[in-house]
């Protein structure tokens, strides 16, 4: 759930601080009374224990935070977002932009004029936008490498893995206009839609891209994905570029399509999720018994949340891209945030982290004793958002 108080959120974190300083200042006073009865009374007890200490196996599940230059203090005056790009770590907030690396040192800081700034980040660069205003730039983890200003306003911004970035606005003529910009910001590709566009994401080899857009038919919200080649030269009466080819309308609203395999597509709606192949026709249809809560894809493996509050647990439900497979798993607890990476399902609740396969088997936890609102996954560490810090620790 999206935290919309933040003085309240603080306040919390505060008193929870307390709370857990005031339960380790007793564990130590009791600690500390063990151990000197322990010495009063060695003799007594000392010849039974000798050698035992050998044969006792050592063990500790609660992940070790990195320490040195972490954690890393990002100030509580204001709300932040947060990513990954390069092996590095991006944070953006109301005033600027700063990268790090993963032992917490500072590379490149970066000041902004973004009313509304946006994050968007991919494998090797993000993209930072003004959401409702007129600038983007590209941002590698070293440097600024361009920035643009457009004549609408902004309504959403993505980026490729290969530095592609499309940018949707306002317009007169269109309910919402797209430009696709390759990675020295030349625009290659403009399109006017009728309807809402509302996702615009990649294809595996940067050659063109799926467009996802929202109508209204009989009162029912519906939304279609077209597809586009960038050096396709077809155009309408209008003068827009033709899709290659567009699905049928699906009754539901769409909160992200990612790539799923080098040739499919996947779409996770508010109460379904649907797959795709290469012609855009329908793999598999996924209809949703509970509120999706949480959702995550890499080319292999999709998985998604799905909360009982009731009875205090969730549920774990993936799709294997190869078979088309829907496997579901019970879990125990109440999950805040999913992430997919290199096909392991990473789950975070209120104790910690739960890595699973993909289909569902327990892979491994890691315990902690503080309180995050999120986490992203990068190469052997795990990177942990708190509210006005991020930390670290090491996932295996």
């Amino acid at each position: 759930m999206a935290v919309t108080d933040v003085s309240i959120l603080k306040k919390k974190r505060q008193q929870k601080k307390m709370m857990r300083f005031l339960a380790k200042l007793m564990i130590i006073v009791l600690v500390a009374g063990t151990i000197v009865a322990l010495i009063l009374t060695k003799d007594s007890w000392f010849p039974n224990l000798k050698g035992l200490l050998n044969k006792v196996p050592s063990g500790n599940t609660t992940a070790e935070l990195a320490g040195g230059q972490f954690p890393i203090q990002i100030g509580s005056e204001t709300e932040y977002q947060f990513g990954t790009v390069d092996n590095a770590v991006v944070v953006l907030n109301d005033s600027y932009y700063k990268v790090y690396n993963d032992n917490g040192q500072e590379l490149f800081p970066h000041q902004h004029t973004l009313a509304n700034p946006i994050l968007c980040t991919a494998e090797k660069k993000a993209l930072i936008y003004d959401l409702g205003g007129n600038s983007f730039s590209l941002m590698s983890k070293y440097k600024e490498i361009y920035k643009k200003n457009t004549l609408k306003p902004i309504l959403i911004a993505k980026l490729s893995d290969k530095d592609y970035a499309a940018v949707v606005t306002k317009d007169d003529k269109f309910l919402s206009f797209l430009r696709i910009y390759d990675e020295v910001g030349e625009e290659i590709l403009s399109y006017g839609s009728i309807t809402r566009i509302i996702d615009v994401t990649f294809d595996h080899d940067n050659t063109g891209c799926y467009i996802t857009t929202i109508d209204s038919k009989g009162g029912v919200i519906v939304s279609q994905i077209l597809y586009y080649k960038f050096n396709h030269v077809d155009r309408d009466e209008s003068g827009n570029p033709v899709p290659v080819w567009k699905t049928d309308y699906l009754e539901t609203l769409p909160f992200s399509v990612r790539t799923f395999s080098s040739e499919n597509i996947i779409v996770f709606g508010d109460n379904l999720c649907a797959y795709y192949d290469i012609n855009g026709n329908i793999i598999k249809l996924f209809n949703y018994d509970y509120t999706l809560t949480g959702f995550d894809s890499d080319t292999d493996t999709a998985a998604m949340l799905f909360n009982h509050p009731e009875s205090r647990s969730s549920e774990l439900v993936t799709i294997d891209r190869s078979t088309g497979e829907i496997y579901k798993t019970s879990l125990d607890f109440i999950a805040q945030n999913i992430q997919v990476y290199e096909r392991l399902v990473y789950i975070q609740n209120n104790d910690g982290i739960t890595a699973y396969t993909p289909f569902g088997a327990e892979s491994s936890v890691i315990k902690l004793e503080d309180d995050y609102d999120d986490f992203h996954k990068l190469n052997d560490h795990i990177f942990l958002m708190a509210y006005d810090e991020i930390n670290r620790i090491n996932s295996n």
